[in-house]
């Protein structure tokens, strides 16, 4: 399994200048590599950042995880040589649990002396002397979607963290709203696209994409990315789509690549047949890497409704490639998307159709915001947000310390 994430490349101005005679910073990663099998943007973020850890002058990386069952992860676990390895006694989500119940034993056993315990997800972690540093992904899912349970289990987790990182600018905010005890203890440090969606795709995958993705050949399409829960809006899209005389009449297919369970599936396969028999809409599964490029590459258009996001990667992917991109107006994706996009309210199938119309029926103004969509992206790498990260650590690292 290939590692997502950026090549070798010098640290950032800033991080250098920061760490410039500095001792080496002992950072410990804790995450559940078991998710790489199918990963989701939580678990991107979490490996790019690794991968660009393990790669930074210094940065002195120790890798944990719980203990591992699925192949994938097995096999991206043995692919890590550079930075120091540490397997834990029990799956990962079992010793999640353990802490929440007892903050015993110190990750330190297993690592050895650390300055930064860092959790690219909403973990809790006990150490003995190490600072700790959670990365917050979504609040206002867990505000519309979780019980209060869960939400209070966050509360506890974030105000027991050294420092907060956060995606985006739109979920700062909220997070300051629900916990402003966070306040003073939050960084900004955005997820972003891996380098090879910067590059163009080669034509010999762009050859093979409708092949792939069991489409008629030269058929365009639009194209979806993401999983298949509720919140992503999938369902509405579908419908949408189907209005388009293009779309009614088997002119332009509607791809939506992801995955999830048969419950989430199941109303995405009733509104398809429930379009006609003349549309074209396909559910080809996940993708990733080269194959997910050239999926962009290839698309007259991203469309991307989702009720609730926080940051949005497929609408960052999609400006790398310099393919338009249509999107909610709501939650992170205006702060993502900026002046490149075409927005709708997404909960309203016409204003969905109508976003879609509009970017169909002008070429010229599509060209102009797929120029600015690639300049865009190009703030959102991994690099410049490992960057973010490092100078975080650095600037809330205790006294003395």
């Amino acid at each position: 399994m290939l590692r997502p994430g950026a090549p070798a490349r010098s640290p950032g101005p800033l991080a250098s200048a920061e760490m410039a005679g500095e001792r080496t910073l002992r950072v410990g990663l804790l995450y559940d590599m078991d998710c790489c099998r199918t990963p989701t943007g939580v678990t991107r973020h979490a490996m790019a950042q690794l991968d660009c850890l393990s790669r930074r002058p210094g940065i002195e990386l120790t890798v944990m995880t719980g203990r591992m069952k699925h192949p994938d992860g097995l096999a991206y676990w043995e692919s890590l040589d550079r930075p120091r390895r540490r397997e834990l006694p029990l799956r990962t989500r079992d010793l999640l649990r353990w802490w929440r119940v007892k903050p015993w034993p110190p990750i330190e056993w297993w690592s050895g002396p650390l300055d930064w315990l860092y959790c690219p997800a909403e973990f809790f972690v006990p150490t003995r002397e190490a600072q700790r540093a959670v990365t917050s992904h979504d609040v206002l899912q867990l505000l519309r979607y979780d019980t209060p349970r869960r939400r209070e289990q966050m509360g506890w987790i974030f105000q027991n963290a050294d420092l907060v990182l956060s995606v985006s600018r739109f979920n700062t905010e909220r997070l300051l709203e629900v916990f402003p005890s966070c306040r003073g203890r939050v960084a900004y440090v955005p997820n972003a696209a891996d380098d090879l969606f910067f590059e163009p795709a080669a034509p010999h995958e762009r050859a093979r994409v409708r092949d792939d993705l069991g489409l008629p050949p030269g058929i365009p399409y639009l194209l979806s990315v993401g999983n298949f829960q509720a919140r992503k809006n999938l369902s509405r899209l579908i419908r949408a789509a189907a209005t388009l005389p293009e779309v009614s009449q088997g002119d332009l297919a509607l791809v939506i690549v992801g995955t999830g369970d048969e419950e989430e599936a199941r109303p995405l396969r009733e509104a398809a047949a429930a379009a006609g028999r003349r549309v074209v809409i396909r559910l080809p599964g996940y993708r990733q890497g080269r194959a997910l490029r050239a999926s962009y590459a290839e698309a007259t258009a991203l469309v991307f409704p989702s009720l609730c996001e926080s940051f949005g990667i497929p609408a960052v992917e999609a400006m790398a490639q310099g393919t338009p991109v249509a999107l909610a107006d709501s939650t992170a994706l205006p702060e993502i998307g900026g002046e490149a996009g075409w927005y709708f309210d997404p909960e309203s199938d016409e204003a969905i159709a109508n976003a879609i119309r509009r970017l169909l029926d002008d070429p010229a103004e599509r060209d102009r915001r797929a120029m600015l969509g690639r300049a865009i992206a190009g703030h959102y790498r991994w690099q410049n947000a490992n960057d973010r990260l490092v100078e975080a650590l650095v600037a809330h690292r205790r006294v003395g310390s």
